[in-house]
């Protein structure tokens, strides 16, 4: 092979060598654009949200399995546990959230004969509560617990609700709910004692998903479906509070003054989990950036072997050139 091949073949191979270091840089900058963004959700657990926050964040999170294609099956069990943990946590703000939307569009029907407070934190003492609702109406006060359950549910005897594998205590969160806003209500009108009579506050369970259903065994706090919610708060002969137009609004008034910010919770999120999460994010791009790297060696390890090549035969042409200008006695 000539000298001009030699020079044609490693011009080609430069080229190609100059490709896969702009492939490697795009590469590295894929990387750090991608662990930016893994960083810019603030996915650790020392970081704390509210209700739709979390929802946001958890929602992202399962956005990056899906983005960069991250195949579930391929990956450890304790990964794969972690990752269902914080689809159900997602799930379940969703869920929660939608039982509040409709909760919502059930007092909106209600129009101005009743006034309400969503997300209602109250500090009292030692106590922190936060009311999924409160409900001020002609008849009274009533402290609304919203539960929007996938599953039918069971409420037994002493107030345990129980829905597919999940169970929690209603009577204690009723208690808690409801002493906290008789409290508060007696607090704020201390120096009204005429109005202490009217400051009855009633339980409510308020079921918000009309496809499944609650068999209820507990009696002592009505069980209402959303649909029968109008119907519930306005039994005069069972609430009597007689609450005038002004009182209610006053009630909702001050203890809209009370509210705190809402209550913000850490996400089921630890380091481990995401330093996983951004190895998985990255398997791809790093499988491609050995591969780039070993035919960048290669290209650079055959551009080597043709420089000797080429200095081998540039030595030998001088070499002949060099054994003409002796033979000529130039």
């Amino acid at each position: 092979m000539d000298i001009n091949k030699l020079c044609e073949e490693r011009s080609l191979l430069t080229k190609e060598a100059e490709k896969e270091r702009d492939t490697l840089a795009g590469i590295n900058k894929e990387i750090k654009k991608r662990k930016e963004y893994i960083r810019s959700l603030h996915l650790l657990e020392e970081n704390r949200y509210d209700n739709a926050q979390a929802q946001k964040q958890y929602n992202g999170l399962l956005h990056l399995l899906k983005k960069y294609q991250i195949e579930m099956e391929d990956l450890p069990e304790s990964f794969r546990q972690m990752t269902r943990a914080v689809q159900d946590a997602g799930r379940g703000l969703e869920f929660g959230q939608k039982g509040e939307d409709r909760a919502a569009e059930a007092i909106e029907l209600l129009g101005s004969r009743v006034l309400s407070l969503q997300n209602l934190r109250l500090k009292y003492n030692n106590l922190d509560i936060e009311h999924d609702l409160v409900i001020i109406a002609p008849t009274g006060i009533f402290s609304i617990e919203v539960k929007n359950k996938r599953h039918n549910g069971t409420i037994s005897e002493k107030g345990i609700l129980k829905c597919g594998a999940h169970s929690e205590n209603l009577i204690e969160q009723i208690r808690r709910h409801t002493n906290s806003l008789s409290r508060h209500l007696e607090d704020i009108y201390k120096k009204q004692p005429q109005m202490k009579q009217k400051l009855k506050v009633y339980p409510i369970i308020l079921w918000a998903n009309d496809r499944s259903n609650v068999k209820d065994h507990f009696r002592e706090v009505p069980v209402c479906y959303i649909n029968r919610l109008e119907y519930e708060l306005f039994k005069k002969d069972k609430y009597t509070a007689h609450l005038s137009r002004n009182e209610m609004e006053d009630i909702r008034n001050r203890l809209k003054k009370k509210k705190q910010q809402n209550r913000l919770y850490p996400l089921c999120v630890d380091r481990d989990y995401l330093e996983e999460l951004t190895e998985y994010c990255l398997s791809e791009l790093k499988k491609e950036m050995e591969a780039t790297t070993r035919r960048l060696r290669i290209n650079e390890y055959d551009i080597r072997v043709l420089d000797k090549k080429i200095q081998q035969k540039e030595k030998g042409l001088f070499s002949r050139i060099g054994e003409l200008f002796h033979r000529d006695g130039i």
